[in-house]
């Protein structure tokens, strides 16, 4: 067992072997080709609990595999009873962020429902922009000409560029508090992404990041009626970006026109506790499972679930995509393996 020294969270061997065996397929599936890659880590769910290092094993991984950057796609566990008090919730909240600050380049967090400690009453909660102050806002420093992060006013959305790849994926919170719905993307946020998905040059990929997954009802649990607010409006925006298209709805106007050969290639989420692979209107929509429960009966027929055991075992999905192949896959860190990448392809 080594130790990774600047978090004195000790990173277990079979860590080490379950990032050999993915390195191994990434590697075969790379070839001499391009990609830009990203782990994304979700609903860890610490509350209070070890969950959290986990974090630490991803930094560990980056030693290994070449992440472009890091994407938590939230839930980290407030909103329990043993973070309700401030003393407690923002040391916790700290510590999380601390972890991912110690990545060398950009670690962005999405804000999840189980992340603002809602339920701990007045004064013991937080708001979007302290979430944003706290996570986001100390990548901004390590941005470079090859991996840019921008971001919103707030800091809990915004996009990470890799220039040299043509590459531009946003990260959503759709849990934003602009808005009084529980699920939601707002009207400011959907403008934000409208505005920043007119190119000037031809040829970039996009990809989208959530918490929620607002297609449809593909996140939601088989005994679960939420809908997020603004869906459809979000999906309208994904479906005109391809498209080519211009419009406006709810206020929220967009124009696409002048975009020359640029895509939508996938829309990845967390929230659900399990695992979905879709391909609507030509975008893959993938849900991954993370480290959250759920129960047998609330997941659906078209989604599934692996148990496993954190303390021994670890889940994360690693987004790999050759723009210039129009390929995409993402491939399974832990428990699964290879049974759980996922492929997808595009045209133009």
């Amino acid at each position: 067992m080594t130790t990774l020294l600047a978090q004195s969270i000790p990173i277990p061997a079979w860590f080490d072997q379950e990032v050999e065996k993915v390195q191994q397929r990434i590697q075969q599936w790379q070839g001499e080709d391009p990609v830009v890659l990203f782990p994304i880590i979700t609903d860890v769910h610490s509350g209070g609990r070890e969950t959290y290092r986990h974090v630490a094993y991803l930094n560990h991984a980056a030693k290994t595999l070449p992440f472009d950057f890091i994407a938590d796609l939230g839930d980290i566990g407030l909103d329990v009873p043993a973070t309700k008090e401030l003393e407690v919730a923002l040391p916790f909240l700290q510590r999380h962020a601390d972890l991912h600050h110690q990545f060398p380049g950009i670690s962005i967090n999405l804000v999840g429902n189980h992340d603002q400690n809602r339920n701990g009453g007045p004064g013991n909660g937080f708001n979007d922009r302290e979430l944003g102050e706290i996570f986001n806002v100390p990548s901004l420093r390590k941005s470079t000409s090859l991996r840019q992060l921008t971001l919103a006013e707030n800091g809990t959305y915004g996009f990470v560029d890799i220039p040299a790849r043509k590459v531009r994926v946003f990260f959503l919170n759709t849990s934003d508090r602009q808005d009084p719905a529980y699920y939601t993307v707002s009207i400011p946020q959907m403008q934000f992404l409208a505005y920043h998905m007119q190119f000037t040059e031809p040829g970039w990929t996009v990809l989208v990041l959530s918490h929620y997954c607002m297609w449809d009802d593909l996140g939601a649990w088989a005994r679960d009626t939420i809908r997020g607010a603004h869906w459809e409006t979000l999906l309208t925006l994904f479906r005109e970006f391809n498209a080519g298209g211009k419009g406006e709805a709810e206020g929220v106007k967009w124009d696409f026109s002048r975009n020359v050969n640029c895509r939508m290639v996938a829309y990845i989420t967390g929230d659900s506790h399990f695992d979905v692979t879709e391909v609507h209107d030509g975008i893959l929509v993938a849900i991954s499972q993370g480290f959250g429960g759920v129960s047998p009966i609330d997941v659906p027929r078209w989604a599934s679930r692996l148990d496993f055991n954190p303390d021994q075992q670890t889940l994360v999905d690693l987004v790999a995509v050759k723009p210039e192949k129009k390929e995409l896959r993402i491939f399974r860190l832990g428990i699964g393996g290879e049974e759980r990448d996922r492929s997808f392809s595009w045209k133009e």
